[in-house]
C-alpha cells in the first residue's frame, strides 16, 4: 500500500504579538511546534522551515536565538530556521507578507507568537491539503479560561470555545493567526496595505471569496490565544478595534452617527448572546459570568468611543478652512 506523503510546511511566525502573551508563552508554543515537526519529519515530502521575521529594535538577534534554542531544547530544531530581520516599524501583517514571500514550500502556515497550538494542530492542517480543492484553511482559535480574567474574556471575545472532533467545517470568522494556504495562492493575494491596527484579514478573506476562492476552517487544528495583556492592553486592542472599523466602514461610505449608534446596541446584544451560548460550554462560575458581563459591556464601549473619535476627528478635519495656496 502507498502512504502518501504529506507536504512540507513553511511555517510563518512574527515576532510582535510575543508582546501580549510573553516570552515564556513564546518558547511554550515555539517548543510545541518543534515536538510537531520532529514528529512528522519522516512524513512529509519536503522538509518542513520555520521562518521568523522580527525586528532588531524590539529583540536582538543573538535575544532571539537563545529563545530559539530555549524552545529547541538538548535536541536542537526538527528543521531549519530562517532568521528574517525586518525594517523598524513594519506592520503585523506585512511581517508575515515578508515571511510567506521568502518561503520555498507549497504550503505556508501562518501562526502567531502569542499562540500555543494543540496537539495534532499541524496534522491536521497537513493532512487536509492533500486534498488539492483545497487553497485556504483556517485553524479554529479558542482562547485560554483558566484564570477568572481569562474565563470572564473567553465568554464574550472574539474567540469561540474549542470544539472537538468536528473536521473541516464552513468557515464563520476569518482570521489570520492560525492559517494556512497554498504559497502559489498567497503570494497572488497577500494581506493588503492599510493604515490598520488589525482588519486586514477580513478584508483579504472577502477578496478571495470574491474570485470564487472558498474558504473553510479545521476545528481540529487548535490554537489557544491569551486574553489582552492587563488594562492597558485591554484598552489598546478594544480602542483600535474602533478606529479600525470606522476605516472599513468609510471604504463604503457608511460612517454616520446612525452606524455608530447602531453598532454599539449590535455588540452589546452580541456579547450577550456569546456569554449564554458559550456558558453551555466553558461552565464558568457565578463571578466569572458576572465579570463576563462587565469587562463586555466595557470592552465594546471603548470599542466604540474608539469609532467615535475617529469619527469626529475625521469630521473636525473636513469642517476645518484650507489656507488658499
Amino acid at each position: 500500500m502507498i502512504v502518501k506523503k504529506l507536504s512540507g510546511p513553511s511555517i510563518v511566525l512574527e515576532w510582535e504579538t510575543v508582546e501580549t502573551g510573553g516570552v515564556e508563552r513564546a518558547v511554550r508554543g515555539l517548543s510545541e511546534i518543534n515536538r510537531q515537526t520532529a514528529a512528522l519529519k519522516h512524513e512529509l515530502s519536503t522538509p518542513a522551515e520555520v521562518i521568523v521575521c522580527y525586528e532588531r529594535r524590539v529583540i536582538s538577534d543573538e535575544e532571539l536565538h537563545s529563545v530559539f534554542d530555549q524552545a529547541a531544547g538538548s535536541g536542537g530544531w526538527a528543521c531549519p530556521i530562517r532568521f528574517i530581520s525586518v525594517a523598524p516599524n513594519t506592520h503585523y501583517y506585512e511581517k508575515k507578507n515578508i515571511g510567506a514571500r521568502a518561503s520555498v514550500n507549497d504550503i505556508i502556515i501562518f501562526i502567531d507568537t502569542d499562540l500555543i497550538p494543540d496537539p495534532d494542530w499541524l496534522r491536521g492542517f497537513l493532512t487536509a491539503f492533500n486534498d488539492w480543492s483545497l487553497s485556504v484553511l483556517l485553524g479554529a482559535t479558542h482562547l485560554d479560561h483558566v484564570s477568572a480574567y481569562e474565563m470572564a474574556v473567553a465568554l464574550f471575545w472574539i474567540f469561540p470555545p474549542a470544539t472537538h472532533g468536528r473536521g473541516i467545517q464552513p468557515l464563520h470568522r476569518y482570521s489570520s493567526n492560525n492559517l494556512a494556504f497554498r504559497r502559489a495562492v498567497f503570494l497572488k493575494f497577500p494581506f493588503p496595505t492599510r493604515p490598520t491596527y488589525r482588519g486586514q484579514c477580513g478584508e483579504l478573506g472577502q477578496t478571495l471569496l470574491g474570485v470564487g476562492i472558498p474558504i473553510l476552517e479545521h476545528t481540529d487544528s487548535r490554537a489557544t490565544h491569551p486574553p489582552p495583556a492587563g488594562l492597558s492592553g485591554f484598552v489598546h486592542r478594544s480602542w483600535s478595534a474602533g478606529r479600525d472599523e470606522h476605516f472599513y466602514s468609510g471604504l463604503s461610505q457608511k460612517n454616520s452617527l446612525t452606524t455608530w449608534s447602531h453598532q454599539l446596541f449590535h455588540d452589546y446584544r452580541v456579547v450577550a448572546q456569546r456569554i449564554r451560548e458559550r456558558s453551555k460550554v466553558l461552565r464558568p462560575s457565578f463571578q466569572a459570568v458576572v465579570l463576563g458581563w462587565l469587562l463586555g459591556w466595557a470592552y465594546y464601549s471603548i470599542k466604540s468611543a474608539g469609532y467615535f473619535a475617529a469619527l469626529w476627528r475625521k469630521g473636525a478635519l473636513e469642517t476645518q478652512p484650507h489656507t488658499a495656496v
